[in-house]
């Protein structure tokens, strides 16, 4: 079992115990519950950190076996990759991976020794598919996987921005609900800012890991909308991929991104410019088009935050 905290320590012997009630009572005066306390203390730096190390050795572990198994998945459909998420980046992301964390699975995964499947992308993989067309033989090909055990299909999250095409439709999602793993199995979900791409939850050998789903044109997008997307949630970016003018780019629009976000007006504009671009690119990709011209930049929007400028961003080879 993954020795992650004292709390957690705690925990597992009442789970070992069989008597998991035991987790809901309270810690003393206002402190809440063991399990209150459990995420409280490995969202702390210093544990967030050791729980971010362990994740990230048992996604290196894990990443062959998981390559085997997925790869073949997007043979004669796509570009298939995989990565395992540095110890800073997953650091980051324990503490709203613990808010995010419910009673039932905290228990689980303790039960199971595999507390680190409360980050689910320390291992993320990936197609870029040729054409979105293909999608239907990509669910069929994961449905037939979980049905063979080698893989359980625990959450497919369809997101898109606001009159996008979402990647996978309607009656795939039916299909993966009708495997009955759980409550709230698929979960389709408009992004304010565009983003518009499905993730799957998948477990290959008892670990969680993340699966993405996205065409060539929009992952092209993505791979330098996420400094938007650490910007807007006050993460860490890693800009080790950034030369020096990159990195001097990057800053000057991340100033500037952060005094626009305060102003509701600006930043509802800009997050409809930015969904404008993912549907055009989401467009071009289902009529098989080359990455298209983009739309322009709202005037009252400060240039340094056009997209053409973010594709600045993009690691240099």
């Amino acid at each position: 079992m993954a020795s992650v905290a004292k709390i957690g320590s705690l925990m597992a012997t009442v789970v070992k115990s069989s008597n998991t009630g035991k987790l809901v009572y309270s810690t003393g005066g206002s402190r809440g519950t063991f399990f209150d306390a459990f995420k409280a203390f490995n969202s702390k730096p210093h544990m967030a950190e050791k729980l971010a190390r362990e994740i990230n050795k048992s996604s290196e572990k894990i990443k062959s076996k998981a390559d085997k198994v997925l790869k073949p998945l997007c043979e004669g459909l796509g570009e298939f990759g995989s990565r395992v998420k540095k110890v800073e980046k997953i650091t980051g992301k324990i503490p709203r991976a613990m808010d995010d964390l419910t009673f039932d699975d905290a228990v689980r995964y303790i039960s199971e020794g595999r507390i680190t499947n409360v980050l689910g992308d320390g291992y993320g993989a990936r197609i870029i598919l040729n054409n979105p067309k293909d999608v239907p033989t990509l669910i069929d090909r994961l449905i037939n996987l979980h049905q063979q055990g080698k893989i359980k299909i625990s959450l497919v999250e369809n997101y898109r921005g606001n009159g996008i095409n979402p990647y996978v439709n309607g009656r795939n999602m039916r299909l993966i609900d009708e495997l009955d793993v759980g409550k709230n199995t698929t979960i389709n979900k408009v992004k304010e800012a565009g983003y518009t791409r499905t993730n799957m939850d998948i477990f290959v050998n008892g670990t969680k890991l993340e699966f993405q789903i996205g065409g060539k044109h929009t992952t092209r997008f993505g791979e330098v909308e996420h400094y938007l997307y650490d910007m807007r949630l006050q993460g860490k970016p890693d800009l080790s991929k950034l030369n020096d003018s990159q990195k001097t780019l990057f800053y000057k629009m991340r100033d500037r991104y952060t005094q626009l976000s305060q102003n509701e007006k600006l930043d509802t504009e800009y997050k409809k410019y930015l969904t404008d671009v993912w549907k055009v690119l989401k467009q071009a990709e289902e009529k098989n088009l080359p990455f298209p011209e983009l739309p322009k930049l709202p005037l009252n929007i400060p240039k340094i935050l056009s997209v053409e400028n973010l594709l600045k961003l993009e690691k240099i080879t």
